[in-house]
């Protein structure tokens, strides 16, 4: 088939729903598939590892250029200033299926009427009028069962779950380095905790932050690793600073995508202390194929990830501080059975979360 990704943000920014459509991308070739993603003029291009993964960019007016009448209003100027320029190569290429991964861009069975549309979600991005114009999507897919029935409850149909996967060959079990580790101020006796992701409010991060001043860390030799970039930055930083512990909190930044299973390695564990209805949790998944417990919300599409057992990574509610450093005082405390929980987090995602799944679940579900 001749299978289409259409989002204007893939080829602009990096997230949950672009890694995604990357890695569905690149296994729906794999598996004999002619696909294309089409985004908006901008740098991000992941590895393709040589794969005939066609990628068309076309201009579109950015969201913090579009005049500010709510969030939802410039997200769907920004697709339909993209549509204006993609619409002839789209409806030209003939596609079988189109996937696309927002409402706001539910116009696009009326432009290009020739397709069948997939609709992939990856939350609640739901604005008036997208009900009426769900009735054009031909299959409605989501992440996790949590977010299917989010779907359900607005568009009035389940989508078939296909989860979202990991590139486990990249996100696999390594050593550190030591000398990265030495380079950071991270010593042998400490316990290491990270977290990957953008740094923004709902992501939790600074109830992470809060937790080492907890009573149940504040006396231990815990350093938490913030891998990442976002607009909470400033404010993360300034929060470190009135709590007292930014010196056990390492910020490094932006880091590329490819090279996050290296930070992992550095970490004992992972923390993703989210206060939003996550979909899925795909930085989640991929700590854990590195073979390294978490500690995260329950919320969300989460608890999907990591598993009700405690296994593979123990869950606390939202927000709340206290109960993330018990948590990870639990973790630190037990050097085997924090070991044996790193594998079976890792057993957890290659047996159900890769992207290989995912892209056999997507074709099963547009055939049936």
């Amino acid at each position: 088939m001749r299978i289409a990704f259409l989002d204007v943000t893939t080829t602009v920014s990096f997230g949950g729903l672009q890694t995604a459509v990357w890695g569905l991308a690149r296994e729906l070739h794999d598996l004999g598939h002619a696909v294309t993603v089409y985004g908006g003029e901008g740098g991000v291009r992941p590895d393709l590892g040589g794969r005939a993964i066609e990628i068309r960019t076309f201009p579109f007016t950015p969201r913090d250029r579009v005049v500010n009448l709510g969030t939802r209003f410039r997200k769907l100027w920004e697709r339909r200033t993209f549509a204006r320029h993609a619409r002839a190569a789209v409806a030209s290429a003939r596609h079988d299926w189109i996937v696309l991964t927002k409402p706001f861009d539910f116009f696009w069975p009326k432009l290009v009427p020739d397709a069948r549309y997939a609709f992939l979600s990856g939350g609640t991005d739901f604005m008036i009028g997208d009900r009426a114009a769900a009735e054009r999507i031909d299959v409605m897919l989501a992440p996790s069962h949590f977010n299917a029935w989010q779907v359900a409850a607005r568009y009035k149909r389940f989508p078939k779950v296909i989860f979202n996967g990991v590139d486990t060959a990249r996100f696999a079990p390594q050593a550190p380095t030591p000398r990265t580790r030495a380079e950071l101020g991270l010593r042998d006796d400490e316990f290491v905790v990270a977290f990957a992701g953008r740094l923004v409010g709902w992501k939790g991060v600074r109830y992470a932050i809060e937790a080492l001043a907890e009573p149940a860390l504040s006396s231990r030799p815990v350093k938490l690793v913030v891998v990442g970039e976002g607009s909470e930055r400033a404010a993360l930083g300034e929060h470190t600073r009135s709590l007292g512990v930014e010196g056990r909190i390492v910020f490094t930044g932006a880091v590329p995508h490819a090279e996050v299973p290296g930070w992992y390695a550095l970490a004992d564990a992972g923390v993703f202390p989210s206060i939003a209805d996550e979909a899925f949790g795909i930085t989640i998944a991929e700590c854990m194929s590195c073979a390294r417990p978490v500690v995260a919300s329950y919320i969300g599409g989460i608890p999907e990830v990591v598993g009700n057992e405690g296994g593979a990574g123990l869950l606390v509610p939202p927000a709340d501080a206290p109960a993330i450093a018990a948590a990870l005082a639990a973790v630190a405390d037990g050097r085997e059975a924090r070991e044996r929980m790193g594998r079976a987090a890792r057993e957890r995602i290659v047996a159900n979360f890769t992207w290989r799944a995912a892209a056999e679940r997507l074709l099963a579900a547009i055939a049936a």
